[in-house]
């Protein structure tokens, strides 16, 4: 289902309910639905109707936000038993600085849970639809708001000028805009940056710009360049900062991999998780070599080696030193150390 159902004959878009494509992941399916809206009253008939077509559905995540004839905002999330999700579908609403409308995430959930990428999807569903209604200030313009979280460049404030970092910004485009962050790096993603020598001569500086930046953003970022020789109590004081205000906090140890690291976050924006996710072949010789080379000093060579003379994981666990000896290219010190990982046990000492 995509596109608009329109409530009128006339078709306007005030009353229509707008539809994104649907994304399905291992059996679950993921859709989005807005509308919108004045009141509360509002929100909750938009409910209703989207419970009443969307048979079955595991959740139907409610997010949003109605601005008041004095200016007021009233926004609201509920997660329908998907945690968290009413809130990230919100903050994007905020991000967006999106009024007036109400965000519907439909998920049929398919037996198989997928972890975090199911925020992904969620998030992606609501900024598509959004994006076909008339939700967003300047909708169909090419203000600088809009290209903020629609280009393909990171975008970079200007107070960023003369960052010798950029300079290390090569596979990917990036350009200057007026956003509140330093780097705004995908539609809900973006990044300070911090000198730890500049910390120490204007502690105060990262506490105003994170304050800003409150509840804008779903991933926000703090990248440190570790600058100094002495870092360690900066560091945890900023581990501590950015815990209690939800940042990800992210250290280069030179201006290059700085540059490297907001390369990397915008190259795999759209990216799920499971692409930078360690591949484990399914093939017994490839677990046990997973396995076995846990041990120091043990090398793939070394387990075929085990393999071919002992055929399984348990008659290597088995097997004496000296038939360990045997085999070619195991020595006294990496035959200890096999011994000692099957035999040694899980607590060296009683608490």
């Amino acid at each position: 289902m995509s596109g608009e159902i329109s409530e009128s004959s006339a078709g306007s878009t005030l009353t229509s309910v707008f539809h994104s494509s649907r994304i399905k992941d291992r059996r679950s399916i993921f859709v989005a639905h807005a509308k919108r809206v004045e009141t509360k009253q509002e929100v909750n008939n938009f409910l209703s109707q989207i419970k009443f077509e969307e048979k079955n559905a595991t959740h139907n995540v409610l997010a949003f936000r109605l601005e008041s004839s004095d200016g007021t905002i009233i926004e609201e999330s509920d997660d329908d038993g998907e945690k968290y999700a009413g809130e990230r579908v919100l903050n994007l609403l905020k991000t967006l600085n999106a009024k007036n409308v109400a965000v519907i995430i439909t998920r049929w959930f398919g037996g198989i849970s997928l972890g975090p990428v199911r925020f992904e999807h969620i998030v992606k569903c609501a900024r598509e639809v959004l994006d076909k209604g008339p939700f967003l200030a300047n909708s169909g313009s090419t203000s600088s708001s809009k290209r903020s979280v629609s280009s393909n460049a990171i975008l970079v404030n200007g107070c960023q000028r003369g960052n010798p970092i950029l300079q290390f910004i090569r596979n990917v485009p990036w350009e200057y805009s007026e956003i509140a962050p330093d780097y705004l790096l995908g539609q809900t993603t973006c990044a300070l940056f911090l000198s730890l020598k500049y910390h120490r001569l204007h502690p105060e500086y990262i506490f105003n710009r994170m304050e800003k930046l409150a509840h804008q953003y779903i991933l926000r970022i703090l990248l440190i360049l570790v600058d100094i020789e002495s870092h360690q109590e900066s560091i945890r004081e900023l581990t501590k900062l950015c815990i209690v205000n939800n940042f990800t906090i992210i250290l280069a140890w030179s201006q290059e991999e700085a540059g490297r690291y907001l390369e990397t976050y915008k190259t795999f924006e759209y990216k799920t998780p499971d692409i930078i996710m360690e591949k484990v072949e399914n093939d017994y010789l490839a677990k046990l070599t997973h396995c076995l080379t846990q041990i120091r000093s043990v090398n793939k060579t070394d387990v075929i080696t085990l393999a071919s003379s002992f055929g399984s994981l348990k008659r290597i666990m088995n097997a004496s030193s000296d038939e360990l000896a045997i085999c070619p290219g195991l020595g006294e010190q990496k035959i200890k150390r096999i011994k000692e990982a099957f035999e040694q046990p899980f607590l060296t000492h009683k608490s």
